[in-house]
C-alpha cells in the first residue's frame, strides 16, 4: 500500500493537506470562527505544494498569514503548518526560493512579533502584554525573535536534509561510475586474455605450418616422402590449433573455476615434439625436481617457452638450434631459451606482441623475464626468466586475465 503512495507524490500531498485540514481546522474553527477556519484552509492548501512547487506554497502561506494579522487576533493551530511551508523552502532545489524561505522567517518573524505586541493592547484578558512603550519593545524583540528563531530553524532543517540528499546521490554517482568503470576494465582484461592466448595459439600453429611447408618444397627434390610428411603435420597442427581455439573461446564462455584444464609443464614434451617436426634441433635439459604449481601458473610457463619456440621458427628458420633449460627450486623456477639463428636474423629483432605478452605474464605473478641478441659466441636470441610459485591466490587469477 505505501509502495503506491511512493509512486504518486501529488496524491499523498493532497491527503497529507487534507489530514492537516481536519486535525488543525476543527481546533481553529471552534476558537475563532470561521475566519479562522478559512485561514487554516489557505495554509492547509500551502501544504499542498510543499513538494511540487515550494515556492507557490510559500506564497500561499504568506497569503493566510496577511488575512489571520487582519481578522484574527493572537494566534490559530493552524499556524504550525506554516513550518512545514518553510521547511519546504529549505528542502528547494531552487536557490531563489531558498532564499525566499530564509527572508521570509526573518520577516515573518517581525510581523508575527509586531501584531502580537505593538500592535495589541491586550490579549486574552489583558494581562500579557504591558502598556509601557519600554516593555511592549522588549516583548516584540522577545517575540520576534523566537517566531524567527523558530521559522529558521525549520528552513535549516530543510536545507540539512536536501544536502544529505545530494551527498548521497553524489555517491551513488560515484559507485555507479566505479562499477562501469570495473565493467570495462573486465572487458579490457577479456579481450587481452583472447588476444593473448589467440596469438600464442595461432602464432605457434603457423609458424609450424610455414617452416613445414618450405621445408617440403625444397625436401622433395631429394626425398619423395618428406612432402607426405610434411603435409601430415601441417594437418595435425592445424587440427590442435582449430581445437585450442574452439578450448579458448568455451573457456571465455564458461564462469570462472569451472576446471577445464589448461596447458601446462606436462605438456611441455608435446610442444617440444611439434617444433621439432617442424625443423628445429631441441633439447630440454632440466635441473632439480618438478615442482607443483598453480594452473595459471602452469599456463605461463608454458606459454612463454611456447612464443620463444615460435620466434625461433619464425625468425631462424629450421636447422635452428634451440637450448631450452628448466632449473627447479623449491619456490621458483629458472628457465632459459638460446636460440642459435644461423642467419643472424635474430639481432635485430623488433619487440613485438608475443614478447610483450611473455613479460605481462611474468609480471603478473611476480616473475620477470629479459629478452634480447646473444652477446657472446654465434649469433642468436636469449629468452631467460624465473617465476616464483609463492604468488598469492589474487595474483594467480589475475594471471589469468
Amino acid at each position: 500500500m505505501f509502495a503506491w503512495f511512493e509512486g504518486r507524490p501529488g496524491v499523498t500531498d493532497v491527503l497529507l493537506g487534507a489530514v492537516a485540514l481536519v486535525l488543525f481546522g476543527a481546533a481553529d474553527y471552534v476558537r475563532g470562527g470561521a475566519s479562522a477556519a478559512l485561514i487554516t484552509i489557505i495554509f492547509a492548501a500551502a501544504i499542498v505544494f510543499w513538494r511540487r512547487m515550494p515556492g507557490l506554497g510559500l506564497a500561499i502561506a504568506w497569503v493566510g498569514a496577511l488575512v489571520q494579522i487582519a481578522t484574527v487576533d493572537g494566534l490559530l493551530v493552524g499556524d504550525i503548518l506554516i513550518l512545514g511551508v518553510v521547511f519546504a523552502t529549505g528542502l528547494s532545489e531552487s536557490k531563489t526560493v531558498r532564499w525566499a524561505g530564509i527572508f521570509s522567517s526573518i520577516v515573518g518573524g517581525g510581523v508575527a512579533g509586531a501584531r502580537l505586541t505593538l500592535y495589541a493592547p491586550t490579549y486574552g484578558d489583558g494581562e500579557y502584554i504591558p502598556t509601557d512603550p519600554f516593555y511592549r519593545g522588549v516583548s516584540f524583540v522577545i517575540v520576534s525573535g523566537v517566531v524567527a528563531a523558530a521559522l529558521a530553524l525549520f528552513w535549516t532543517l530543510g536545507v540539512v536534509v536536501r544536502n544529505r540528499r545530494a551527498t548521497v546521490a553524489a555517491r551513488s554517482e560515484r559507485e555507479r561510475e566505479r562499477i562501469v568503470a570495473e565493467a570495462t576494465l573486465t572487458q579490457e582484461r577479456e579481450r587481452a586474455l583472447l588476444s593473448r592466448e589467440m596469438h600464442d595459439l595461432v602464432g605457434h600453429a603457423l609458424a609450424v605450418v610455414i617452416a613445414q611447408s618450405d621445408g617440403a618444397r625444397y625436401a622433395k627434390l631429394t626425398d619423395p616422402n618428406a612432402e607426405a610428411t610434411a603435409l601430415a603435420t601441417i594437418n595435425r597442427t592445424a587440427r590442435a590449433a582449430l581445437d585450442d581455439v574452439h578450448e579458448l573461446l568455451q573457456v571465455l564462455r564458461e564462469p570462472a573455476g569451472s576446471g577445464r584444464e589448461t596447458p601446462g609443464a606436462a605438456d611441455l614434451e608435446l610442444l617440444l615434439a611439434s617444433v621439432r617436426e617442424a625443423g628445429l634441433n631441441v633439447t630440454l635439459t632440466e635441473s632439480g625436481d618438478r615442482m607443483a604449481m598453480s594452473a595459471a601458473h602452469e599456463l605461463a610457463l608454458y606459454r612463454v617457452l611456447q612464443e620463444s619456440l615460435t620466434n625461433a621458427i619464425k625468425h631462424g628458420g629450421r636447422e635452428t638450434d634451440v637450448q631450452v633449460t628448466l632449473d627447479w627450486h623449491r619456490d621458483a623456477v629458472h628457465f632459459r631459451v638460446l636460440t642459435t639463428e644461423r642467419l643472424a636474423t635474430g639481432s635485430g629483432r623488433a619487440l613485438g606482441q608475443g614478447i610483450i605478452g611473455m613479460k605481462e605474464r611474468m609480471r603478473l605473478l611476480g616473475g620477470a623475464v629479459q629478452t634480447g641478441a646473444r652477446t657472446f659466441g654465434v649469433p642468436g636470441f636469449s629468452v631467460e626468466g624465473h617465476l616464483p610459485f609463492n604468488a598469492t591466490e589474487a595474483e594467480a587469477q589475475g594471471a589469468k586475465l
